[in-house]
């Protein structure tokens, strides 16, 4: 029901109107312009019915203050005895919607305010289907730039980027009415994941944007990558059957506002900067912007340790190896290097490098698929970065010259095992460390 502030200095007058109105809306009432401001804010009127001449304060003034002050773009209808085309002139020339003259018959006022409140829910209509995203309900890329780069600048939150990975595949083996279906199955499990007060939007083809307002918590993210990854597989199976094996999830770039900012394009660039290192690190999890250390310790201390916690809280989703950014990467580099020379461990760094066969076509998707095998496959205390698109560098800590070839032979018998192993070479490079070159490779992580 439509909401509209009536504001008259007349108690006869007042209480007729409202009465008249209360038919068919919600009615607020006001003796004065004062009161009237004082009610704007807290009612939130759909519209205003407001007598052209009181004291103190005339519908005009009354009209002009709320605009300045308020910016409003609500109609306003004025009520007036006066006779004259001058003061409808200035009336519609200030933005008035209409002039009802006194004294009304209720049927007249009743048609006459359920025009313009018809015209305002058209308008209304309008304006939300020129900022939603038809397929999926979401703000579209424009609208939800405005929100978000007011938001941004008043709010606590977490600002993500997410896409869909491996999409473009389901487009170009089953169709972009499929690939539509897949969108809207992806954006329900967005939308169910996330509160009513959280800002969703749609930026492009298969890449959104959220904003969680008022927390800062890292495990949302990772709640968010979990639920998404877990669904999306289901939910595709459904939509184009037990036998699809396209590799679908999500990747997700984030940033923690105002942490790292409150302009809306830095923090989106930030963003969608961290979801490039999830997309080159293996796709199907999180990475959160961070800057880059600018000091390194020389010995592990309690704060490494917690600081190493932080990020593998963060960041492992699952079994297997830990799966980081490059960024990340160096960081953990070091202290593994530290650690070494401080507890005279040993460990392998371990280089594979991935050449097609024969299927072109098929060999990024197989790159992927080797990535997410082997992460499974390792222990939890390895390591793993993808540096390039065919190229995975692997960090194994606590392994021996004697266990090492034993390590990768387990490592890669998961892959072996799958089809399309065969379209895959594999070459290898890898570096015995110890305590005893931990300073040269300190100079390395340094370069």
């Amino acid at each position: 029901m439509a909401k509209i502030l009536i504001v008259d200095d007349e108690p006869v007058i007042l209480s007729l109107t409202a009465q008249i109105l209360s038919q068919k809306y919600d009615i607020v009432t006001a003796t004065s312009g004062t009161d009237a401001l004082k009610l704007y804010w807290r009612e939130k009127p759909d519209l205003i019915l407001a007598d052209l001449l009181m004291p103190e304060m005339s519908g005009f003034e009354l009209y002009e203050i709320l605009k300045q002050n308020y910016s409003i773009s609500i109609p306003v209808v004025f009520m007036t005895g006066k006779d004259g085309s001058e003061v409808e002139a200035e009336g519609f020339a200030s933005g008035a919607a209409d002039f009802i003259r006194k004294p009304f018959r209720p049927e007249v006022l009743l048609q006459r305010i359920e025009n313009i409140i018809n015209t305002v829910d058209k308008i209304k209509d309008l304006m939300e289907e020129a900022c939603t995203d038809r397929l999926t309900g979401f703000l579209n890329k424009g609208a939800v730039t405005d929100k978000l780069t007011d938001l941004c600048k008043m709010n606590d939150g977490i600002l993500m980027v997410i896409d869909l990975d491996s999409f473009k595949l389901v487009n170009d083996l089953y169709g972009h009415e499929a690939g539509d279906s897949i969108l809207k199955a992806f954006a329900d499990i967005l939308r169910s994941t996330t509160r009513s007060s959280d800002v969703l939007g749609r930026i492009g083809g298969d890449e959104f944007v959220l904003f969680c307002v008022s927390t800062t918590e890292i495990s949302i993210i990772s709640s968010i990558s979990k639920r998404l990854n877990t669904q999306i597989s289901k939910r595709a199976k459904e939509i184009l059957g037990d036998d699809m094996n396209i590799p679908l999830g999500a990747s997700i770039g984030a940033v923690i506002v105002p942490n790292s900012g409150t302009d809306f394009q830095d923090l989106f660039n930030d963003a969608d900067h961290a979801l490039y290192t999830v997309k080159q690190n293996g796709k199907h999890g999180f990475a959160i912007h961070e800057k880059r250390d600018s000091y390194v310790r020389s010995e592990v201390s309690l704060a490494d340790l917690h600081a190493l916690n932080m990020i593998f809280e963060e960041r492992n989703l699952g079994s297997g190896a830990y799966f980081i950014g490059q960024e990340a990467f160096t960081q953990v580099y070091r202290f593994l290097l530290r650690y070494i020379k401080t507890y005279k461990e040993t460990a392998y760094m371990l280089l594979l490098t991935l050449s097609p066969t024969n299927n072109l076509s098929f060999f990024p998707m197989a790159a992927d698929l080797f990535g997410d095998t082997l992460s499974q496959a390792l222990r939890k205390s390895d390591i793993m970065v993808r540096i390039r698109q065919n190229q995975y560098l692997f960090l194994l800590p606590h392994v021996s010259p004697e266990t090492f070839p034993g390590l990768v032979e387990r490592m890669l018998s998961s892959w072996n095992k799958l089809k399309e192993s065969k379209d895959v070479e594999i070459s290898q490079e890898s570096e015995f460390i110890t305590h005893e070159t931990e300073e040269e490779y300190s100079r390395r992580a340094d370069d």
